[in-house]
């Protein structure tokens, strides 16, 4: 709670442009570019989860090896989502902020 009142008290001091604008600079800057790098490592991870789950020789491994895989695809699209959401909403975001 004291960083956020230390944030709020820093935007009221300084109007709000000040302490918005590289925030939304570097979400504009740092966004498509974090969202790429998150679905190829997803993609690498994800095929290599899945040579892992083609290799399990008894039943039990290959359980394992798939609620492994579900719960990776599940924790993937959930992080890109997130971060396409937070990319999307940076301009209404500073705006909210600004007003």
């Amino acid at each position: 709670m004291k960083f956020f009142n230390m944030f709020y008290s820093l935007v009221l001091a300084s109007g709000g442009e000040e302490v918005i604008n590289p925030i939304y600079e570097g979400l504009t800057l740092i966004g498509p570019y974090a969202i790429g790098v998150v679905l190829l490592l997803s993609l690498f991870y994800g095929i290599f989860l899945a040579v892992k789950y083609a290799k399990c020789n008894t039943a039990e491994e290959r359980a394992n090896a798939q609620k492994t895989l579900i719960n990776f695809i599940i924790g993937a699209v959930v992080v890109v989502v997130l971060i396409a959401v937070l990319y999307a909403i940076r301009g209404p975001l500073a705006n909210f902020i600004d007003s």
